[in-house]
């Protein structure tokens, strides 16, 4: 099971000035360590997707075990069925299957070198249908 962890006041105080500055519109990752500065949230695999509650979902994320670290991975990734990311989508909590399926995945982006997290120039999938 993932663990979850909360933004260091560093990285709160980050994320103010930055958000005041328009550079993360979408918010700050959890920090992986304590003290660690934020990194901003990107438009993820789907890019923005309508959430139940009126906001905007992009890379919902949780922290891991790999390799002997404590890492943040997206949980919201382009081997979820529509089901799964409507379940995200709604609020829901993630299932195991969910989990799997983001360790499963980051796993193979870390292999080829890659980060986790979708960047720019990563094509932006549909939301399964």
């Amino acid at each position: 099971m993932p663990l979850r962890n909360s933004l260091s006041p560093v990285s709160q105080n980050s994320l103010r000035m930055q958000s005041d500055m328009g550079l993360a519109p979408y918010g700050p990752r959890y920090a992986e360590k304590p003290g660690e500065a934020f990194r901003p949230k990107g438009l993820g695999y789907f890019g923005r997707i309508p959430t139940k509650g009126g906001r905007t979902m992009t890379e919902l994320s949780a922290t891991f075990d790999m390799d002997g670290q404590q890492v943040a991975l997206p949980l919201v990734v382009p081997t979820l069925s529509s089901d799964e990311v409507k379940l995200l989508q709604d609020g829901g909590e993630p299932t195991e299957d969910i989990y799997r399926k983001a360790f499963e995945f980051a796993q193979s982006r870390r292999k080829q070198g890659r980060d986790t997290f979708a960047q720019p120039q990563d094509l932006r999938m549909p939301v399964p249908r």
